[in-house]
């Protein structure tokens, strides 16, 4: 008799990013995602001298670069909210006693900017966006809930990751105890809205009560126009015209920004240092669109 040795196969082979490419938009920026990772069941080999935290941190990196197809993106962890500027993206620091929901909401975060950065126009955002800032912090929020959707159609992970993310925004922010419409923020609403039609997936469970407290005023107004916007999720322009729409219909319109003349690297600057704000319904800059206020500093508490 005589027996086979199998000798395991390179780590390097045991694991492939999987291929996501995305349909091209009509107008607009073409959105494709492409080597996205899951590190949802990779087990991480820490170092003798370095952190725990640290093979997590870089499969998170290495997820958000190539959803963003940004190979060269300088990515951080930090203590502050998660942010995004020119060449760089900003992420909470893990847990050093990372949990399954822990990992889930910085997975979340990372996917929420890698979307934002291959699924959105700066320049078609500048043309649309409109001047009035109550309006403009509606349709910052539901723009970023249109990217967030995209990456969620696509990838089952990236779904439950912005989930995670989401609903520990608003558990941290106690909106699922708010019990007055008028204390419940307009644009986070209709974004989850949105989230809804685009995704078919119900709001995260902290932010339901928020949602339903709108629900009826909002579908009587804009429900078919809601209805509406699956037909351009991947078109950042008409999609833009038709929240618009939205706006117009709940007398929140306006002229779209007077600024679609200014310099390109301008409106970039204005897309840095993004804070991941939108969803407090008062962003103060294009860049704040994230659909995740104080998902950040909230995701920091406990770490």
């Amino acid at each position: 008799g005589f027996s086979i040795a199998l000798t395991p196969l390179p780590a390097r082979l045991r694991f492939a990013p999987a291929i996501h490419p995305l349909p091209q938009g009509e107008r607009g920026r073409e959105c494709e995602i492409e080597g996205a990772m899951s590190t949802s069941n990779i087990k991480f080999r820490t170092g003798s001298k370095e952190s725990p935290t640290e093979p997590f941190k870089r499969a998170v990196t290495s997820a958000l670069r190539a959803i963003a197809r940004q190979p060269e993106l300088e990515v951080t962890f930090a203590a502050e909210r998660p942010g995004l500027s020119p060449g760089k993206a900003r992420l909470p620091e893990p847990a050093r006693k990372l949990t399954r929901k822990d990992a889930a909401v910085v997975r979340g975060h990372a996917d929420s900017i890698a979307l934002r950065i291959a699924c959105h126009d700066p320049k078609v955002h500048r043309k649309l966006v409109p001047g009035n800032p109550q309006a403009r912090g509606v349709f910052e929020a539901v723009e970023q809930a249109r990217v967030e959707a995209i990456g969620a159609r696509r990838m089952s992970g990236v779904a439950k990751n912005l989930t995670a993310m989401l609903d520990d925004h608003f558990h941290r922010g106690k909106y699922d105890e708010i019990t007055d419409r008028a204390d419940a923020p307009l644009a986070d609403a209709l974004a989850m809205l949105v989230r809804e039609r685009l995704t078919g997936m119900a709001p995260p469970q902290a932010a339901r009560k928020m949602v339903d407290l709108w629900r009826p005023v909002l579908e009587d107004k804009i429900g078919a126009r809601l209805d509406r916007l699956k037909e351009f999720t991947e078109d950042q322009s008409r999609f833009g015209d038709v929240v618009h729409d939205l706006l117009d219909a709940l007398e929140l319109g306006d002229e779209a920004s007077a600024d679609q003349d200014e310099d390109d690297n301008q409106d970039e600057n204005r897309e840095g240092e993004k804070d991941q704000s939108g969803a407090d319904g008062s962003p103060d800059s294009d860049a704040a669109e994230e659909m995740s206020a104080d998902q950040s500093q909230s995701s920091t508490e406990e770490m």
